[in-house]
């Protein structure tokens, strides 16, 4: 059945209701970084600080223990049922775990169920946002195969806005409050906001269109089908969201860095993540749109490749000379090459190298696992190895790590390149 092309005004609607799910599920993973200091205090307390942080950062990164849960349930849901019912169900959930931390006593009102409500509430969170990347991903991607790049690269200037606004909420609150006022109450007031994104973000994805290249079809088990022969694709794409997502969660600890290891006030420390959530805005549809006119392949390659020889570097000098500006300078040269200049085009390549019929749950799934493996504990494992090591600068070496696992990944997905047009499933790897 042939879908007619959509006026500009659907088109941008779909794209809005698409692309306000990711400044959802971002807005709540960056919020819960930015204070987890506040929140180790709150729901975490132990003997020591450093231990009462690892065990709140450590919440946080089981939030992705679920993700890849939620990917292969959600995805499956999508490619079966559509990608928009995908979605609107994804940014309901989110909702959900988001609105549970804003309320949830503390530790000292009700003992140990405190934490095991954030507990819930990240495994909740972390289930819906499983899907939600794959669902949005696709639906950008599939908007216009020549511009996959530009349009799937709105999911990461989504993640951009959401970085600005969650912290310049966080900012606005130290600046507004006392520290004592904050513990009490006053750090659930950007976590109450976020909920008001959820059913506005549902709403708009139940008004909008269904993506041109989906199309239902009978007896389809698309997780099973991905399982059995799309193995060694989902290897791949775990191994290209390596990089971006390091990077990016490695943004996200970078306050915690600057207040307990360079010793930066609360407003000096958000000052970095803010100016990179700017510029996380503005930078992906830009570098997309070069990939899409030159290749992405090697404009991908030359500015991870930059981000992750220059890391260690600039960790140093970062560590020896630590001041607000530096710590701006480190955060926007790493955003811009790392996130910006390799992430943004991921989601266009995973839409070349995977089938559309199961698209949804291929991307998905290897987004969730490579988020969980390289992501969502990237701040607990670096407090770790920062403590161990007794190295304020190790951040560094370990993104030139992920970095160079992406690169060998980049340079094998050139086998599948073009798989959309004409290869049928279950021929090839």
């Amino acid at each position: 059945m042939a879908h007619a092309p959509p006026t500009t005004a659907r088109l941008w609607l779909s794209v809005l209701a698409t692309t306000l799910g990711g400044v959802l599920e971002w807005y709540d993973l960056i919020l819960y970084g930015l204070f987890a200091v506040t929140l180790s205090h709150l729901f975490f307390p132990a003997a020591t600080a450093g231990f009462s942080l690892l065990l709140s950062l450590g919440s946080f990164g089981v939030a992705f223990v679920a993700r890849p849960v939620g990917a292969a349930w959600l995805g499956s849901y999508a490619d079966r049922k559509g990608r928009r019912q995908g979605l609107v169900l994804s940014s309901l959930l989110m909702t959900v775990g988001t609105g549970l931390l804003a309320i949830v006593p503390s530790y000292a009102s009700i003992g140990l169920a405190a934490p095991l409500v954030v507990v819930c509430s990240r495994l909740l969170q972390g289930f819906a946002a499983g899907g939600e990347f794959g669902g949005a991903a696709t639906m950008l991607a599939e908007r216009s195969p020549k511009y996959r790049g530009v349009y799937s690269s709105l999911q990461w200037s989504a993640g951009g806005v959401a970085v600005t606004l969650a912290s310049a909420v966080a900012w606005g609150v130290h600046q507004a409050f006392t520290e004592a006022q904050i513990l009490a109450w006053a750090w659930r007031l950007p976590f109450a906001l976020g909920m008001v994104l959820g059913p506005l973000t549902a709403w708009l994805r139940l008004i909008s269109d269904e993506s041109p290249e989906f199309r239902r079809q009978e007896n389809h088990r698309p997780l099973q089908e991905v399982i059995r022969h799309e193995p060694l694709r989902l290897l791949l794409g775990m191994g290209l969201v390596s990089a971006g997502a390091t990077g990016s969660y490695l943004n996200i600890y970078m306050p915690t860095l600057a207040k307990t290891q360079l010793h930066l006030g609360d407003a000096v420390s958000f000052m970095g993540t803010m100016v990179s959530g700017v510029l996380t805005i503005f930078l992906p549809p830009l570098f997309a749109l070069l990939g899409d006119k030159v290749g992405r392949r090697g404009m991908m390659a030359v500015m991870a490749a930059a981000g992750g020889l220059m890391a260690w570097p600039l960790f140093h000098f970062l560590v020896a000379c630590p001041s607000g500006m530096h710590l701006v300078l480190v955060q926007a040269f790493l955003v811009t090459t790392v996130y910006c200049g390799y992430y943004a085009s991921v989601p266009a390549l995973f839409a070349e190298i995977f089938l559309p019929r199961n698209r949804t749950t291929a991307i998905a799934l290897s987004y969730a696992l490579g988020q969980l493996i390289f992501g969502g504990f990237t701040p607990m494992i670096l407090s770790f190895l920062v403590t161990y090591f007794q190295d304020k600068a190790v951040p560094g070496f370990y993104l030139l790590g992920t970095v160079a696992l992406s690169l060998l990944c980049l340079v094998c997905s050139r086998r599948y390149a073009g798989v959309e047009r004409g290869q049928s499933l279950g021929h090839g790897p």
